[in-house]
């Protein structure tokens, strides 16, 4: 008798709730999009596991698979793929194995997680809540402050001079497009939480730690200054992102001025550069006081070593290793020049969460997370291989026959980024997450009876995801929304914009707000009345929330679903097209498979699989032999498939990106300060 996770209708709900959710990220992108397929999918391997252990859990299967997966959102997902499409061979097997690898990153943070709400005691996984709020609390100013039409940010460097503009390089606080300041502000409401946890003791030693580093900070500069070893210092340490040497073709004259370009460093030193002694020098007396006296209790710990590992990465790769000539040759220690290198810091969350779980003993989330990772990274490269056979037919870089091309035309106008690279890529990727858990659902002893501590967190775990995961999308959908738009009517051609930028209130014709600042109003009253029922839930039930957990977890699986799925067609909607109907046709017709397998085949009463001893250690050298297998084996296998079909040149869809050779991305197409982003 097949377990439950792995009975037919189990796999099949698994892997298409990450493939809807995956298809909908490709239109809200980033963190935020990452975490919908995370929730969906984490619930759906709960409820169908046969583990009544697992479906008490939903809220918090659904809550840390949401942010599981957010980790990979912010690497420059797109261009190892494109780097497949080049012709250019080194390019080609550097694309396979950057893909991979983004992908085990993506997938492995996303399983580990998923994992975690599984095998952590109440308890402590409860407990972990106390310190997340801190650092939700220091993200949400960030967001309030950067992704709000309020434009605060930008408005307080202007108050003090700096150069904010739309081109974002000019910001003071870029520093290569990475995640450095969401690191540094976890790191930071992470020291004050264990400050308030610890009820401020020996707070003194900090001052004095802090001002002692401040001092000696401010005295190795000006020794470094009067001895001269500071330019030398500079010179060691900084390094214009691009290749100064590339001459313009008719000047003859380097094509780029090295003022023009970025460094590896953030843009807010070279504004300041008197105050770096004592600056860096507090906060090594700030690390040092912390280092000696921080508790870091209700599972503060795991966080800080994710937080400082993903700095520590992210200095010692990006921004000291790209200084060496080895590397200065190739553009940098760096991932995809020159787009952003928010790799380094999530890769340093992944080896921080390894080393902070084989020191804990929770050896079946370090095998989750290598696993998870492995199939991950098989999921991404099979379907960027599998979205190259699709563009082959009738392809003008393959046939010069006008009949075969024109044939073969609309199948090739598909949307076979969407299709391909994100529907199939998810459903794929959700193996990922049926099988580690599939196989952890009979390796772990069953939870009979476990006492219930702090309930307010399944409350606000189903908040987090139902209302503010929701909301932090489907807020984007307003720019859609109001956007002008050209349209052509009888042989004229006008304009149509379907919700206007600002709109009136009813009644009270002088209140005027933003379409932003209506939907958001109307969004914190929909949160609010979430929380006003769920409490009211905890003392009188109210009827339409079932009394099972199975129960439970389908309405929240369902609500959110759709949800998700109504809000990506209205983001759609308003400029919708035939290519639309593969896209968003799909991802409703998946919906649909979803609800009739969920509430057709997850079973109540169910049978817990039976349990196995499991040796998680043989299991983990497993799944790192299987991790390098398979990274051999679909770089040689994909690398030699495009190539036999194409050979030197681009496929025509992709391959504008170059990683290596004399016209590389970070040679000829550098960011520049006078340039937009790219």
């Amino acid at each position: 008798m097949k377990p439950p996770s792995f009975r037919t209708t189990s796999v099949l709900l698994v892997l298409l709730s990450l493939s809807i959710g995956w298809g909908i990220r490709g239109n809200y992108g980033h963190e935020a999009g990452a975490m919908i397929p995370g929730a969906l999918t984490a619930i759906a391997a709960a409820l169908m596991s046969g583990r009544e252990d697992w479906r008490r859990r939903v809220p918090y299967f659904a809550f840390f698979g949401a942010l599981g997966w957010a980790f990979g959102g912010s690497i420059a997902y797109m261009h190892p793929p494109t780097y497949t499409e080049t012709g250019h061979l080194a390019t080609q097997v550097y694309g396979f194995l950057a893909t991979f690898f983004e992908a085990f990153l993506w997938a492995g943070l996303g399983g580990a997680a998923t994992a975690y709400a599984a095998v952590e005691e109440r308890e402590k996984l409860t407990a972990i809540f106390r310190p997340l709020l801190w650092v939700f609390g220091f993200w949400a100013v960030q967001y309030f402050m950067q992704d709000t039409p309020f434009d605060l940010q930008g408005r307080l460097f202007r108050a003090f001079g700096a150069d904010h503009s739309d081109f974002r390089q000019r910001d003071p606080l870029y520093w290569l497009d990475s995640e450095w300041l969401e690191a540094v502000l976890a790191l930071t409401a992470l020291c004050l939480f264990d400050l308030w946890d610890r009820r401020f003791s020996k707070f003194g030693h900090l001052v004095l730690l802090t001002l002692g580093g401040a001092v000696l900070g401010l005295g190795v500069q000006q020794l470094l200054a009067a001895t001269g070893w500071q330019t030398t210092l500079v010179n060691a340490l900084v390094h214009p992102q691009g290749d100064l040497t590339l001459l313009d073709p008719t000047t003859g004259a380097p094509k780029f001025a090295p003022e023009d370009m970025l460094t590896n460093w953030p843009v807010i030193l070279s504004k300041i550069p008197r105050h770096i002694g004592w600056s860096f020098g507090a906060v090594g007396g700030m690390a040092i006081y912390f280092w000696r006296y921080g508790a870091w209790r209700s599972g503060s710990a795991l966080l800080m070593r994710m937080a400082l590992w993903s700095m520590i990465v992210f200095l010692v790769g990006p921004v000291l290793l790209s200084n060496l000539p080895v590397f200065q040759s190739v553009g940098g220690f760096r991932f995809t020049p020159p787009r952003g290198d928010s790799w380094a810091n999530i890769l340093g969350c992944y080896i921080g969460l390894i080393l902070h779980f084989r020191k804990t003993g929770q050896q079946p989330v370090v095998f989750a997370a290598v696993l998870s990772g492995a199939l991950g990274g098989l999921a991404l490269t099979t379907a960027q291989f599998v979205k190259v056979l699709c563009i082959t037919p009738g392809n003008p870089r393959l046939t010069d026959n006008p009949a075969v091309i024109e044939f073969w035309h609309h199948w090739r106008s598909a949307n076979w980024h969407s299709l391909a690279l994100e529907q199939f890529a998810g459903f794929l990727y959700g193996l990922a997450i049926l099988i580690p858990m599939g196989m952890l659902a009979s390796r772990i002893p069953v939870r009979r009876t476990e006492p219930r501590v702090r309930p307010w967190t399944e409350i606000f775990a189903v908040v987090f995801v139902f209302n503010l995961v929701a909301y932090i999308n489907i807020v984007k959908n307003i720019e859609d929304w109001t956007s002008v738009r050209k349209i052509v009517v009888n042989g004229a051609q006008g304009t149509f914009q379907s919700v206007a930028d600002f709109l009136r209130a009813p009644l009270i014709g002088k209140l005027t707000f933003s379409s932003w600042t209506w939907f958001t109003l109307m969004w914190f009253a929909f949160t609010a009345c979430t929380v006003a029922v769920l409490m009211r839930h905890r003392k009188h039930p109210v009827a339409l929330i079932p009394s099972t957990w199975l129960g439970k977890g389908q309405l929240l699986y369902l609500l959110f679903l759709w949800l998700i799925v109504v809000a990506n067609f209205t983001k759609a909607v308003v400029a919708f097209s035939d290519g639309r109907i593969a896209t968003e046709g799909t991802v409703m017709f998946n919906a649909l498979i979803c609800t009739f397998l969920l509430l057709g085949f997850a079973r109540q009463p169910d049978e817990p699989p039976p349990f196995r001893e499991a040796n998680f250690g043989r299991l983990i050298r497993g799944s790192v032999l299987g991790l390098c297998l398979l990274l051999l084996a679909t770089t040689a296998i994909y690398t030699t498939g495009i190539r036999a079909l194409y050979g030197n040149q681009t496929t025509g869809w992709g391959g504008n990106n170059l990683r290596f050779g004399p016209n590389a991305d970070w040679r000829v197409k550098p960011l520049l300060r006078s340039k937009r982003h790219n």
